[in-house]
Formats: structure tokens, C-alpha cells, sequence
């Protein structure tokens, strides 16, 4: 199920305003604060597409956050292996969330993996912001960069509220 089903409107919406009021060409030039912006969005906004998710009976696993970039989109001359040994393995590297957010952009790493996953495995609603939510591969690509984000939360001491399941589809603890 690459395109979910009845996916709302609303939640549709919310991204493309997100993305349309968010738009820099030259993600070199990225503002203060645009990072935190893109990291916390995208959490939220992932996090309601999991709720409305969990009330429709589709199966969970199409919509989990990768563990890793699958191989095919490290092998593209776009993907970065320097910038993702950066972000995986030296979180601390980056002082703030501000910082980590805005060198996933400005190293191209999210923006690859978009346009490789989308060429790769035949999912062109990637590359658009209107429509790239529709697709279950949106939310595997951005559960596991919010997992990126929470290995820096950790690796800077911050603790997040218990319970809360930031990268995947909520379900219950003895499930997976």
C-alpha cells in the first residue's frame, strides 16, 4: 500500500502550509531556527498521521520509520555517507537541534533520500510537498529522521515525556 487510502485533507494541508510558508531554494542560506522548525513539525506532524493512522486497521509496519537508509539511496552520486556518518555516530557534534535540523537539509541527506526513494521505488508523490504525505514511505523516511533527532535528544541529555512513541505508528507495548 504505497498510497494510503482515504488519507484526510486536512492533514494534507497542514504539511503543504508547513512546506509552502517553510520554501528556501538555497538550502545553503537556511535561518536561524529553520532546523528546529523542520525537526519539530515533522515530529508533530507525524505523530497526528500516526494517531489517525491507528484508527483505520491498516497494518502498522507500512508506515514505521526505517531503521536505516536502504542501501539503493546510499549508492546514489546525491547521497552523503560523510553527513550520515555525522549524524549516526557524532550527534554531539551538533549544539543544538537547530544545528542537527539544518545540516539534514543543507547536507542534502533529506532531500536524497526523497528524490532517490521516489525514482527508486516508483513513488513520485516523494518529490512533491503537496502530495508526498499520501505515501506510506513519507513516514519511513521521516520516523527515522526523527530518530536521528531523538539520538541527538539523548546524546544532549534531554528526556522525553514516557510513553510517547515518536517514530512509529502508536500500538500497544506487547506488539510490534
Amino acid at each position: 500500500m504505497p498510497i494510503i487510502p482515504n488519507f484526510p485533507q486536512s492533514l494534507l494541508e497542514e504539511h503543504m502550509r508547513w512546506h509552502h510558508a517553510n520554501h528556501y531554494d538555497d538550502f545553503s542560506q537556511l535561518p536561524p531556527g529553520y532546523g528546529q522548525n523542520f525537526l519539530d513539525f515533522h515530529r508533530q506532524f507525524i505523530n497526528k498521521v500516526y494517531q489517525w493512522y491507528g484508527t483505520t486497521g491498516y497494518d502498522p509496519r507500512a508506515i514505521a520509520g526505517w531503521q536505516s537508509v536502504p542501501e539503493a539511496i546510499r549508492s546514489t552520486a546525491c547521497y552523503n555517507r560523510a553527513a550520515e556518518a555525522r549524524v549516526l555516530n557524532n550527534p554531539r557534534s551538533f549544539a543544538s537541534a537547530d544545528q542537527l535540523g539544518i545540516f539534514i537539509e543543507a547536507s542534502s541527506l533529506h532531500g536524497c533520500i526523497h528524490q532517490e526513494a521516489a525514482r527508486l521505488f516508483g513513488e513520485p508523490a516523494l518529490n512533491d510537498f503537496d502530495e508526498a504525505p499520501r505515501t506510506t514511505m513519507f513516514y519511513n523516511i521521516h520516523g527515522m529522521i526523527d530518530q536521528w533527532y531523538r539520538n541527538w535528544e539523548r546524546s544532549a541529555g534531554i528526556v522525553r515525556g514516557a510513553g510517547k512513541n515518536p517514530s512509529g505508528p502508536a500500538r500497544k507495548r506487547d506488539r510490534r
